[in-house]
């Protein structure tokens, strides 16, 4: 087999992959709507999307881990709103990803939320974003990109300093699964607004990156 047709092939079965996954996704979907996630079982899911139980677990490992294309969507969702929001601030970009995680957790059903609560009982401890490595991405894109104009500090490595703004976002939506009395929209603004105090230059760290900055030409 050419090189070609190797990638052709692994572009043929990331795209059945993500077909499946999007078919058991939405069977569950349905499903929750009328009973919650510790009745459903993968069976009835397999079933009603006409997947095989094999391939449930090969795409998600667990049911709880559904979460995962919730996520994925959550985040092209977040990414159609940057994209039609065109040239904006880091802030104003950061805030476009926490409203769609706000929308998308407001409109989620019990069974939603029972999924999320029974992914974080077994989320593994050293990877807090296992979740939603999409979301992570799309923001530390957006990191990246505030270091280069200056809009934020480049002391932190973008990965630190990205997973540590997508913790800010997400924290509330945990808080209220686990069953806390919060308004996610007012709190994860407030977390949002902090993380970037502490990540905006001072004055003489900006007067710095002003000087070192490469002159146009």
């Amino acid at each position: 087999m050419s090189s070609e047709e190797s990638v052709v092939a692994i572009d043929g079965r990331s795209a059945r992959r993500h077909r499946n996954a999007a078919r058991l996704y939405d069977a569950a979907n349905e499903l929750l709507a009328i009973r919650g996630f510790d009745e459903l079982s993968v069976e009835e899911i397999c079933e009603r999307a006409d997947v095989g139980r094999a391939t449930f677990f090969r795409i998600f490992e667990t049911k709880a881990g559904l979460l995962r294309e919730f996520n994925r969507r959550l985040a092209d969702d977040a990414a159609d709103r940057l994209a039609a929001a065109g040239d904006i601030d880091l802030r104003t970009a950061l805030d476009h990803v926490r409203a769609a995680i706000v929308d998308a957790w407001r409109h989620a059903g019990p069974g939603h939320v029972g999924m999320a609560a029974a992914y974080i009982a077994t989320l593994p401890t050293g990877n807090p974003h296992a979740a939603h490595p999409e979301l992570l991405a799309l923001v530390a894109d957006r990191i990246t990109m505030g270091m280069k104009t200056g809009a934020i500090v480049d002391t932190v490595p973008v990965d630190i300093a990205a997973s540590l703004v997508l913790l800010s976002l997400v924290a509330p939506v945990s808080h209220a699964i686990e069953g806390h009395d919060v308004d996610i929209d007012a709190l994860s603004t407030v977390l949002l607004d902090q993380w970037l105090r502490g990540m905006t230059p001072t004055r003489s760290q900006a007067h710095t990156t002003r000087r070192t900055a490469p002159r146009r030409r």
